[in-house]
């Protein structure tokens, strides 16, 4: 039952306060009104008082005197009555007789007037418990962010209309302050992905230079052999170029991509994960683990039946160019096995990908999902280290994330929402 009452007390509207702060204002009216006329009515009947033993005086005396009279017309007897009256109003001074009509006018006049007073007085009541505090948060927040300051936050705990605007102008600023993060997070990766591309542009362009400088400079002296060598090199990294132009332009339709999910049979993605893992790790040995549905803590291995008439709600495009990408990576360090393990679990699909290689150093495992990153042992390879930033940009899009590990070698997981 307090609960109850709790939860009812909680939920406040302008519209109540207005009519409690209305009911208010009539009583404090009244009661003032009341009042003041009360001690505008004591106020004459002190100047009243004042004069009270005097009249009473004046009463007494007149009560002594005969209430007839006896005259004489005509040779009539007539009788006459004789009646002595005295009002205390006479017997006031001119200056008490001002003052006196004045508290009796005050005494009527006062009703509207406390009405006006009171109505100034629980307007700013108002408009100091209820409008202020909530219009001076929305006015500054509005213009902090007009200033593109939005490292603030908006804190009122009234549950009323207001409290409700405030809540909602909160979260507008912190969607507005989250997208501007995102979008300076965008500018600082395309910066560093352009760093990094500058620079792996630099050995090939720099060899492409020698090499024509070379053939300008010595072409006459060279061997027919040495001309054709140097034509062949010149050729490989100009093929690299055009690689490197690729892969950006891969990584700039990655940014606008947008994930079409639809409803994929277990089966046939289980048939595809199998065949394209067979294919790229011709030279390996590669192991498929069946596939695990987890939708609580403990997990439940399924019939092979129950798991292929499931199915899941993705992108297959996307889970596979991540899969394909995954596996080649492993490829390169894998010394004799490589083990994909996909399960579903709490809404999310799993693809975990392990091998037998040397693992991941601390300076890979913080920094191999970055662009053009290769480790330190393997740099001189042909790869450009796109491969695990590709997976990370996807996953994300994906709803889901990329997560490096070590045991017994290398382990990426990838994580994709399938609701």
């Amino acid at each position: 039952m307090g609960k109850k009452l709790r939860k009812k007390s909680f939920h406040k509207s302008i519209k109540k306060d207005f009519a409690f702060y209305i009911i208010l204002y009539i009583f404090s009216s009244l009661l003032l009104g009341f009042v003041c006329s009360q001690l505008f009515l004591y106020g004459q009947n002190q100047i009243r008082e004042k004069y009270y033993d005097e009249y009473k005086k004046k009463i007494e005396y007149l009560e002594g005197k005969p209430n007839t009279a006896y005259h004489f017309y005509n040779d009539n007897d007539v009788k006459i009555e004789i009646h002595y009256s005295l009002d205390l109003f006479t017997l006031f001074t001119s200056r008490d007789k001002i003052k006196y009509d004045i508290l009796g006018i005050a005494s009527g006049a006062v009703y509207p007037l406390s009405f006006i007073v009171c109505l100034g007085l629980i307007s700013i009541l108002f408009y100091r418990k209820i409008l202020q505090k909530p219009l001076e948060l929305l006015g500054a927040a509005a213009d902090k962010i007009t200033d593109n300051n939005l490292d603030f936050t908006i804190h009122y705990d009234r549950p009323d209309e207001f409290g409700r605007l405030c809540q909602s102008f909160e979260k507008m600023r912190s969607a507005l302050r989250d997208n501007n993060l995102e979008l300076w997070r965008q500018i600082e990766e395309r910066r560093r992905l352009n760093a990094a591309f500058a620079h792996d542009l630099r050995t090939p362009l720099t060899v492409l230079k020698g090499q024509s400088e070379m053939l300008v400079k010595y072409t006459p002296e060279l061997s027919e052999e040495k001309i054709i060598e140097t034509a062949k090199m010149m050729q490989r990294h100009i093929a690299r170029l055009e690689n490197y132009v690729n892969t950006m332009n891969t990584l700039q339709r990655l940014e606008d991509i947008e994930i079409q999910k639809s409803p994929v049979n277990i089966e046939i993605l289980f048939h595809q994960l199998q065949a394209t893992g067979a294919s790229i790790c011709a030279d390996k040995t590669f192991l498929l683990k069946q596939i695990m549905i987890e939708p609580c803590e403990k997990t439940i291995s399924l019939s092979k039946e129950t798991i292929y008439s499931k199915k899941i709600n993705l992108d297959a495009s996307v889970i596979m160019q991540v899969y394909e990408n995954l596996l080649s990576n492993a490829m390169r360090y894998a010394q004799n096995t490589i083990i994909v393990s996909p399960f579903i679990k709490d809404n999310y699909f799993y693809i975990t990908v392990s091998d037998d290689g040397p693992g991941f150093s601390a300076k890979d495992l913080s920094e191999a999902t970055k662009p053009f990153y290769k480790a330190a042992e393997k740099t001189e390879q042909e790869h450009f280290g796109m491969g695990l930033n590709i997976c990370k940009i996807l996953c994300e899009k994906h709803g889901g994330f990329l997560k490096l590990d070590n045991k017994n070698g290398a382990v990426v997981t990838a994580r994709f929402l399938i609701a």
